[in-house]
């Protein structure tokens, strides 16, 4: 009868350390198919909100986030941030990207906007950080620019070229309007009061830094007549002056050309 009370005990004790194992893998179950579900509900995630961030004058912000809600994927962690990336990169005016997903169903886009502060011909700018870039269309409010045209490759020499210039002629009163380096390597300078200097293959700045030398003993007066000067001399320089009315005349007198040491 002993045995048989213990054999009894025995049994009981085996069924419920079964079913404690038994409740324990159910629960596990549960735990394990409730997170897989949180998974495929957080994986069906769609973005809700797209927030575009930065300092804009010309940037539309619209269509950053057009361009990012045309590439993104049907949920939250398919999206591809390098498309993304690409896509708003291609937007006119923004010249760098950064995308950062922001939990549960937004994404943020940092934007920086390409500031121009010269025309590359006919149709690009290149911006304070010598990057060159196109936009496309009609730029308003941008002819005031200086205009800078040369061959491909030598955007940042003649932004250097056309800084130096302007800080030297800004202290005469002008400043650049253009400057061009044909394919020949020939430089040509436009002031914004009307002169054309032809500095030919030497250095702009240095042919210009002589030329500024002999300023001072013209004098401001006769500096204000100049209308055009060539530099491409060995032992000088051409100046051409601007039409005289004389009083009691009513056509200019024919331009004079003078010759000048260096």
């Amino acid at each position: 009868m002993r045995r048989s009370a213990k054999g009894a005990a025995a049994g009981t004790g085996g069924y419920r350390k079964f079913g404690e194992v038994l409740l324990s893998l159910l629960l596990l179950t549960s735990l394990g198919m409730a997170a897989w579900s949180g998974v495929a509900m957080v994986a069906q995630q769609s973005f809700d909100t797209v927030r575009v961030l930065g300092s804009f004058q010309r940037l539309d912000p619209d269509l950053v986030r057009a361009a990012i809600r045309e590439k993104l994927a049907r949920n939250y962690f398919a999206a591809n941030m390098e498309e993304l990336e690409a896509a708003v990169a291609a937007v006119p005016w923004v010249a760098r990207v950064r995308l950062v997903r922001r939990w549960p169903d937004g994404i943020e886009v940092y934007v920086e906007e390409h500031r121009p502060v010269a025309r590359w011909g006919d149709r690009e700018f290149i911006d304070d950080q010598r990057r060159r870039f196109f936009v496309g269309g009609e730029q308003e409010g941008l002819h005031h620019l200086p205009l800078l045209a040369g061959p491909n490759g030598q955007e940042y020499r003649m932004i250097e070229v056309w800084s130096g210039l302007d800080r030297s002629f800004r202290a005469w009163g002008t400043s650049v309007a253009e400057l061009r380096l044909s394919d020949r390597w020939s430089w040509s300078i436009l002031l914004k009061n009307g002169v054309r200097i032809e500095c030919g293959r030497q250095d702009p700045l240095d042919a210009v830094s002589k030329l500024l030398a002999w300023f001072p003993l013209l004098g401001k007066d006769r500096v204000a007549l100049l209308q055009r000067v060539d530099l491409r001399y060995a032992n000088g320089f051409a100046i051409m002056w601007r039409p005289l009315v004389q009083e009691g005349e009513d056509s200019p007198t024919k331009p004079a050309v003078t010759a000048e040491p260096v």
